[in-house]
């Protein structure tokens, strides 16, 4: 919020002292915050939501191709997510089923893979872990950066061909943390890799 320059540290002043009254919250858990100005007005949208390590997604995530594409973003701040969300919904829209265990895979106009609906990518490869390159769109997750901030992780272009080819996929986001993909658009990839469980050691031992 704070990277979109829409917001600034002393905005935030009124939201810290709102979440000295929410009390003690039973174990870890993250806050939502959302932000608008629909008017002359900002508005704010605040919730605070237990983390969730993924109960029930061990095996991992079923990844489909959508074919909605993400157009280069036209905002100042790349990467920033935005409460527009009409594309995302026609990609849900797209998928063979519902529930935790299946994502859409989302490419840009171009063909290079992006993000999913609910995570940010992350590539193995013999040259260690790849994320898409965002900035000419996608959302840049706190999970992303959080990673990236402890583990080798850089950031290029990558192709769906790259995806295929990939030793290990994995997802990552704020809630679930790290989880392993484990079918691309209907192509088995097997059990979980060891780098993405040594991933989610690394966020059970520092966050959960």
């Amino acid at each position: 919020m704070l990277r979109s320059g829409a917001v600034t540290p002393g905005d935030l002043e009124p939201v810290e002292s709102t979440l000295g009254q929410f009390g003690h919250f039973p174990g870890p858990a993250r806050v939502r915050l959302r932000f608008s100005e629909p008017g002359p007005r900002r508005s704010w949208d605040m919730a605070v939501e237990s983390l969730d390590p993924g109960e029930g997604l061990e095996s991992g995530v079923c990844l489909s191709l959508c074919h909605t594409r993400l157009e280069p973003s036209e905002i100042a701040n790349p990467g920033c997510k935005l409460l527009q969300r009409p594309r995302y919904n026609r990609a849900l829209a797209e998928l063979p089923a519902t529930g935790i265990t299946c994502d859409g895979l989302l490419l840009d106009t171009a063909g290079r893979a992006i993000e999913t609906l609910r995570c940010n990518l992350l590539v193995r490869t013999g040259a260690g872990w790849l994320t898409p390159d965002l900035s000419r769109c996608g959302v840049r997750g706190v999970m992303r950066d959080w990673l990236r901030e402890r583990v080798p992780v850089r950031e290029v272009d990558i192709s769906v061909e790259m995806l295929e080819h990939a030793a290990e996929l994995a997802l990552c986001n704020s809630v679930r943390g790290v989880l392993p993909v484990a079918e691309l658009d209907g192509r088995s990839l097997g059990t979980p890799g060891p780098e993405t469980r040594k991933l989610q050691q690394l966020v059970t031992e520092e966050l959960w």
